[in-house]
């Protein structure tokens, strides 16, 4: 499926992310098609560690059907939240970059990466 996304521009900060304009205070999903949904992040809280929700390999299996050439990772402001083992090994096939969310941001707004699903941490 080839994507015909346009530009999109992001601002962000601590506890909050813009996605063309619209401010969203919890973390999101940007799809290959432009359009953002809230993570699922309940479906990784038996990996919590203290108050750390980590990025899990059950909130990953929509990438399979959409399929991007890259997976863009934000994981928050100060880069708090990990990936588990079985999300890394998960990842392995895919193109991925995790970074923390200001640099995750940084790299969709050069707009060189076009066909991409981002997952945005906002909350620490």
């Amino acid at each position: 499926m080839d994507v015909d996304k346009p530009r999109m521009t992001l601002d962000g900060y601590y506890h909050w992310i813009s996605v063309n304009g619209e401010r969203y205070e919890m973390d999101v999903i940007i799809h290959r098609d432009g359009s953002v949904t809230e993570r699922f992040e309940e479906l990784s809280i038996p990996y919590k560690y203290g108050f750390h929700i980590p990025l899990s390999e059950a909130e990953l299996d929509f990438l399979k059907q959409e399929k991007p050439k890259k997976v863009i990772i934000g994981c928050g402001y100060k880069g708090m939240m990990d990936l588990t083992l079985g999300a890394k090994e998960f990842m392995k096939s895919f193109d991925y970059v995790a970074k923390t969310t200001q640099d995750a941001i940084q790299i969709i707004n050069e707009g060189k990466e076009q066909d991409f699903v981002a997952i945005m941490h906002v909350k620490c």
